[in-house]
């Protein structure tokens, strides 16, 4: 290797740790937040530390950082499988699939996802990326029960909006948390979705 591409190499090498420290940060600062201390890029910063400019180099806003800190979720929760879902023929199997890929993401690292939720009702900034992310749910939501409705005929076309709303809300994070509490497993609570959903369908 070049010396120049050696040094290319070796700062894309660092910005990489640097990015990974400042997520790691907000994940702590969400999962553990106590009393006053706000979730801010102040604080992210601080608990990184790095320059308050190094996030914004990095993330671009604060926006940008909470975006950051859900696509690395996303990755650490599976939600790559996903694509495996859409690519199953059997509609109502592909829809089972869809609800254990979500099962298992809300399962993972439940107190951030707890910190975001609590954080979304008072910083617009974090309710508009977790709004943007709900979407999409909602839009592979359609896809399914599309191909799910003309394929067995339910739901029926005037059904459809109302399927999309329950699945929706079976499919939330609020509902696999409330689900779990402290005693069931993943597996017991996917299935209990997996049931709950048929029975929309039924």
């Amino acid at each position: 290797m070049s010396p120049r591409r050696y040094r290319m190499a070796r700062r894309q090498e660092t910005t990489n740790e640097t990015r990974s420290r400042i997520i790691n940060a907000a994940r702590d600062l969400l999962a553990t937040r106590r009393g006053s201390v706000k979730f801010s890029v102040e604080e992210v910063a601080r608990r990184a530390g790095v320059a308050r400019m190094t996030v914004y180099h990095q993330f671009g806003s604060s926006q940008g950082l909470i975006q950051g800190l859900c696509d690395s979720l996303a990755s650490a929760g599976g939600m790559h499988h996903l694509a495996e879902v859409f690519r199953l023929r059997n509609p109502l199997e592909a829809l089972d699939e869809f609800v254990a890929v979500f099962m298992r993401f809300w399962s993972s690292d439940r107190p951030v996802r707890r910190g975001l939720g609590a954080m979304a009702v008072l910083d617009s900034d974090i309710a508009a990326v977790l709004e943007e992310r709900s979407g999409w749910r909602r839009k592979g939501l359609k896809v399914l029960l599309g191909r799910l409705g003309n394929e067995t005929g339910r739901p029926k076309a005037e059904e459809m909006e109302a399927a999309v709303d329950l699945i929706y809300t079976l499919t939330d994070f609020h509902t696999y948390d409330s689900l779990a509490g402290s005693k069931r497993s993943l597996e017991q609570v996917t299935r209990m979705v997996q049931r709950l959903v048929r029975q929309v369908l039924a």
